[in-house]
């Protein structure tokens, strides 16, 4: 005899349906919250990396600027030479061989400290590319054509500048001769004369960064076809 089985297929009931979409739907929360969490994260850690990574290039750029500066004459009305350099306790103008916008021409720069309603400063650095602008006299007025922020938030900006008081003092053949000394402006227009070295100091958060560069030792003889028999 045979027996004939009564079994049949049978589907998901809907319970089993509404348990099963739960679970899934579970799932899927926890795999979104978990993905956001990374995602937030990695987004913290990568901006982290590039605010560093742009201070590391942007203060490689600003060494290499500051060890670029060069005697560079200018003269008066009454075609009297000097030099373009004028420094302040927070700013800085001058050419250099090594501006920021990799230029085959040398830049004509200022550095200036921008202070903000916290209190804290900004470096800011002003360009203009001396191929498109001829630099010749004292009297010349300078429109910067290009601009960027260098650091921000810094605690303190400061500049010194180490030389003699004046050409002549340097110059002078009298005994003793006089030291250079260390000062909070330098004009090479008004000493008719470079800097032998100079310092500029970031103050951040406690952090103290000084960058020492040294000038050129001799800049006078760049005046020499000024001054032939004193030079």
């Amino acid at each position: 005899m045979k027996i004939k089985s009564n079994n049949q297929n049978k589907g998901f009931t809907l319970i089993e349906l509404m348990i099963s979409i739960s679970i899934l739907t579970m799932l899927l929360f926890t795999g979104t919250y978990s993905y956001s969490l990374m995602s937030d994260r990695w987004n913290k850690e990568l901006g982290q990396f590039s605010h560093s990574a742009k201070e590391a290039k942007h203060l490689a750029l600003l060494q290499s600027l500051l060890e670029g500066v060069q005697p560079f004459v200018v003269v008066d009305k009454e075609k009297k030479p000097s030099f373009f350099f004028i420094g302040d306790n927070t700013s800085l103008l001058a050419i250099s061989r090594a501006g920021f916008f990799n230029t085959p021409f040398p830049e004509i720069f200022r550095l200036t400290t921008v202070e903000k309603e916290n209190g804290k400063v900004d470096l800011v650095y002003q360009s203009i590319s001396t191929e498109s602008f001829l630099l010749t006299g004292t009297e010349q007025n300078i429109n910067f054509s290009k601009q960027i922020i260098l650091f921000s938030d810094l605690d303190k900006v400061s500049f010194r500048y180490y030389g003699w008081s004046h050409l002549t003092e340097k110059t002078s053949i009298e005994f003793p001769k006089k030291k250079p000394q260390w000062f909070q402006r330098f004009s090479g227009i008004d000493k008719q004369l470079m800097p032998q070295q100079y310092q500029l100091t970031l103050i951040k958060s406690d952090q103290r960064l000084s960058i020492p560069v040294t000038l050129e030792l001799k800049p006078e003889r760049w005046l020499s076809p000024y001054y032939p028999s004193n030079l």
